[in-house]
């Protein structure tokens, strides 16, 4: 394909991205889409009767392809759009500035049609199951294996295990014969320091000796032994780990917003994993109404124990707007309004200008629409339902908040 502005598509468009020449990602059902941030109404195919080769060159996989060449908006990527009018750091600004050195090597290899013959995943995030030993206030069941439990109990569902395997290992061999060429293997879950497949990869690349490939973990940091496994030992092989520790809290907020959680745990896993020289640790926080009022308390505890340090640069605030009733928008005026004075204050004296910005852009998310007349209801109604089955008390971890309930 001809006639392509290189810098204009990665540099200035607002619908390029390279996930579709780098990447798929599939889920815990084995659904395939451009990217885990994509709208998940439409799948690109399905690993229980397809592979990864044959989704690659779908009719929708070719098509969004040529869209983002005729500078298109996809309908699948609108949520990293709506993300963009709030915050700079989304998905499809990771893609360009992470996979921009794939681009002559494929994007102007696209035929006509959107095809792009050479399979080869630069960047992997397969999703093997659900298996989790969590339940997060803001997660479900497709993404963790005790919510779904939770879900069976209460006539919501009709399994707790998801697997994205086809139960032949076609899916997790595919996998591995794409390890050669990755550039970056991202995992996520469920928790995938709990999960086989996990351990099935790094043992491949130790065996290939493909220990330069960057291993990137969105993990609930809880363990660091998994059956004969010591991870560190594992890791310590490793040129590169970067860990996104999902953490929304500390003490007592944080084990109920994550339900599963010894804080203690947690902390002493942080810990070890920044002495170790390989490993990049950063924090990654889902923003909702559990948190905002005192998101700079729980970034204040951070700093001071040195869990999060000054010059991080692998921090991420995440601006969720699904479930709608837990997204921050969905707080009554009064505890907005305390909670942004308490970031005003906060930043006024913050010398860390990631965490300022996301901060702000914090601030703005929420403030920029009012979910309560519509969703308040569907929040009270959960929080008391989850509050019960977990045997959890949302008044007393948060009683600077309590009063929402009787709103």
């Amino acid at each position: 394909m001809n006639n392509l502005n290189k810098d204009y598509l990665l540099k200035e468009s607002k619908t390029f991205c390279m996930f579709p020449w780098v990447h798929l990602y599939t889920s815990p059902r084995g659904k395939v889409y451009p990217c885990c941030t994509t709208d998940t109404s439409t799948t690109l195919g399905d690993t229980h009767n397809q592979s990864l080769e044959q989704i690659w060159n779908s009719d929708h996989m070719k098509q969004i392809r040529l869209d983002m060449l005729n500078d298109k908006p996809v309908n699948l990527c609108r949520l990293c759009y709506k993300m963009e009018e709030s915050t700079a750091h989304t998905w499809r600004r990771f893609s360009n500035e992470k996979f921009e050195k794939y681009f002559d090597e494929t994007v102007p290899q696209t035929q006509d049609d959107g095809t792009l013959e050479n399979f080869k995943l630069r960047f992997i995030d397969v999703r093997f199951s659900n298996i989790c030993n969590f339940a997060c206030r803001t997660c479900g069941g497709d993404c963790s294996s005790m919510w779904a439990a939770e879900n069976k109990q209460r006539g919501l569902s009709n399994y707790i295990v998801l697997h994205a395997d086809d139960h032949k290992g076609n899916l997790l061999q595919e996998v591995l014969s794409q390890v050669p060429n990755a550039d970056m293997i991202y995992f996520a879950g469920g928790e995938p320091l709990i999960t086989e497949e996990h351990y099935t990869i790094l043992e491949a690349l130790l065996k290939q000796n493909l220990t330069h490939i960057k291993l990137r973990y969105n993990t609930n940091t809880s363990t660091i032994k998994f059956k004969s496994f010591d991870l560190l030992d594992l890791w310590s092989r490793f040129d590169q780990i970067e860990i996104q520790a999902s953490i929304d809290h500390y003490g007592e907020r944080a084990e109920f917003i994550r339900h599963g959680t010894d804080w203690a745990d947690v902390e002493n896993n942080l810990i070890l994993f920044r002495q170790q020289p390989n490993i990049t640790v950063g924090i990654s926080t889902v923003l909702s109404v559990f948190n905002y009022h005192t998101i700079t308390d729980f970034y204040r505890y951070m700093l001071e124990k040195n869990l999060l340090g000054y010059g991080d640069k692998n921090l991420y605030l995440t601006l969720t707007n699904d479930p709608k009733h837990f997204c921050s928008k969905n707080l009554p005026g009064y505890i907005k309004h305390s909670g942004t004075d308490n970031i005003e204050r906060f930043i006024d004296k913050l010398d860390y200008i990631q965490l300022k910005d996301f901060l702000i852009e914090a601030q703005e998310f929420t403030n920029n629409e009012d979910y309560w007349p519509i969703y308040k209801d569907k929040l009270k109604i959960d929080i008391y339902k989850i509050d019960k089955i977990r045997n959890q008390d949302f008044e007393k971890t948060f009683p600077e908040i309590a009063s929402l309930l009787d709103a």
